[in-house]
């Protein structure tokens, strides 16, 4: 795409900002209009936004490569538009958007859990036997939800605002949920920047989103540093929210790295003087717990991890990245995932930075050994870098491994709850990130108090936004329902995974955390194995079912799941 002049970006966001306040103070009614359309519109142009991804990221004669990008696109926006107009609709009628009461309880933390999935019929159809609790701060009344729910929509009056979202360049949805967040559940109106990688998308995002720009909701501009420059810049903004790196956010917030801004962060002088959320990717740990399992256990641990790793080529920021695993439970599960990273062809390396990025963490193994599946022109390898153990140097503790390579690193211990006990200490002190972590729980444990009790703890005291046991943190993303976004203990000066929650289709405020759990083996399979068979037709069943309502599409994908 051309890139938007910058005397065109500072016009735009002055007309976004004269119609912002209509766009606030708008009757519930014209929003839900506008959601309805954007989801008819939506419905007419998914495949293409899947076909677009799928040509750009050398998956266009992939097998399953069109199903994942639906269903990482099209399938996950258009579940958040309808549960956005489901809890508008709600909003007018009751005031917030509907939770029962048997959803909410107070934890012997002080915190209030409240239970946000499945949240409806076709939930429990979709993701049974999961469960999704987000954790709200103590100082919210568990008997009165509502009073932390929706804030925006109790204004009598709002102000009119207006947020600049830098989008992302990885994955379709995230930029859309990013626009779609801003404006029904914080109530701004936006400027979306696309983000030069996927930029291809935009034309698709203006027509779609159309009905709320009518409404002074939406508007698009493209371009790199410049184009950034002159919207953030622009006088007209009141928010900024950015989905991408550590590094750009620090240098938004602080400016280029140096003296002065150690200087602007020591004495907590932004040169922002914008508010600023975000979501900043993070080493997303995989951690297993010891105890007794079967091989097919095994093997379906591993081949999580190597979905997770798979998907998106790893250019996901929630994909594996970091392996914590007892001694005894190291040849079994590593020998798998080499057998796994063989079979798995290689993927086009289309991230910008990516191959530089690999390079580095290759050549700043610590202690460890690497290996790698083989890899053509233009791609890159699978990775293991196996041998850690948290008292080791590796730069992949740090730097986020956004490319396909995993580090394993191991404790020797064998007592369940110590292994536990070790294992957060090495994720909260001694690598990045905040957004999610996942544990994998032993059937055989299930049930027994005392190591019940020490996942507890470790779900308590992991400093993650996300924590989810047995289960792609993924699906918190993908759902819409539960908010997404790093551990709220980040800080400007100290941003880690980023500051803020999105998504949140229940609008719930004071978030702490997000909890999700489910079995360690699961009917049917979890679509991201890579031994799934039928992705795509989940996919476009899945698409279907959010895009018109019918039963018989989500049936179909029932059955597709079941044979996968």
């Amino acid at each position: 795409m051309v890139e938007t002049d910058p005397r065109a970006v500072e016009e735009i966001t002055r007309e976004v900002g004269a119609r912002s306040q209509g766009f606030a103070r708008a009757p519930l009614s014209k929003k839900l209009a506008a959601l309805g359309e954007v989801r008819a519109r939506l419905r007419a142009r998914g495949h293409e936004l899947a076909r677009l991804g799928a040509r750009a990221k050398g998956l266009e004669n992939r097998p399953g490569g069109f199903g994942e990008e639906l269903l990482a696109g099209a399938v996950v926006i258009q579940r958040y538009v309808r549960l956005l107009g489901d809890s508008l609709a709600q909003i007018r009628e009751r005031g917030a958007p509907l939770i029962a009461d048997d959803r909410v309880r107070r934890l012997p933390s002080g915190e209030v859990s409240v239970q946000v999935m499945p949240h409806s019929l076709a939930d429990r159809v979709l993701f049974m036997p999961y469960t999704i609790d987000v954790r709200l701060g103590r100082e919210v009344d568990a008997a009165d939800i509502r009073g932390a729910q929706a804030s925006f929509y109790r204004e009598a009056a709002p102000r009119g605002s207006v947020a600049a979202v830098l989008g992302a360049g990885n994955v379709a949805s995230i930029p859309a949920l990013d626009v779609l967040h801003e404006c029904f559940v914080m109530g701004r109106s936006c400027v979306l920047k696309m983000s030069p990688v996927n930029s291809y998308l935009g034309p698709a995002f203006e027509h779609i989103f159309e009905p709320i720009a009518a409404l002074g909701g939406f508007a698009v501009v493209y371009g790199g540093v410049e184009a950034g420059k002159a919207l953030l810049g622009s006088p007209h903004v009141d928010h900024v929210h950015l989905t991408g790196a550590i590094e750009t956010h620090d240098a938004i917030v602080w400016g280029p790295p140096g003296a002065e801004r150690v200087e602007r962060q020591r004495n907590g002088r932004p040169l922002l003087q914008k508010s600023i959320t975000s979501e900043l990717g993070n080493v997303s740990p995989v951690v297993v717990t010891p105890g007794r399992y079967t091989e097919q256990e095994l093997s379906d641990v591993a081949e999580g991890i190597a979905g997770m790793l798979f998907n998106n080529a790893s250019f996901n920021c929630n994909a594996a990245k970091l392996l914590v695993l007892p001694t005894q439970l190291a040849e079994p599960i590593v020998s798998r995932l080499e057998r796994l990273f063989t079979e798995q062809p290689a993927r086009a390396a289309y991230y910008p930075g990516a191959v530089k990025r690999f390079q580095e963490l290759a050549a700043h193994p610590g202690d460890g050994r690497l290996w790698s599946s083989p890899a053509g022109d233009g791609q890159l390898p699978w990775t293991l870098l196996t041998g850690l153990s948290p008292e080791s140097d590796a730069e992949s503790f740090q730097l986020e491994p956004f490319c396909p390579f995993l580090s394993v690193v191991e404790i020797d211990e064998s007592d369940a709850p110590e292994f536990l006990d070790r294992a957060v200490r090495f994720l909260n002190d001694k690598v990045w990130g905040t957004l999610n972590a996942m544990l994998y729980f032993p059937s055989q444990a299930e049930g027994d108090p005392a190591l019940e009790a020490a996942l507890s703890r470790a779900i308590d005291e992991l400093r993650y936004g996300t924590v989810a046991v047995n289960y792609w943190p993924a699906l918190g993303y993908g759902t819409g329902t539960p908010p997404w976004g790093g551990h709220p203990s980040g800080s400007l000066q100290n941003a880690q995974s980023g500051i803020g929650f999105v998504h949140n289709a229940l609008m719930l405020e004071h978030v702490q955390k997000v909890v999700l759990r489910g079995p360690l083996r699961s009917f049917p399979k979890p679509f991201y194995f890579p031994s799934h068979r039928h992705l795509e037709d989940i996919a476009r069943g899945l698409f279907d079912y959010e895009s018109t309502g019918n039963v018989l599409p989500l049936l179909r994908t029932g059955v597709h799941g079941a044979r996968g």
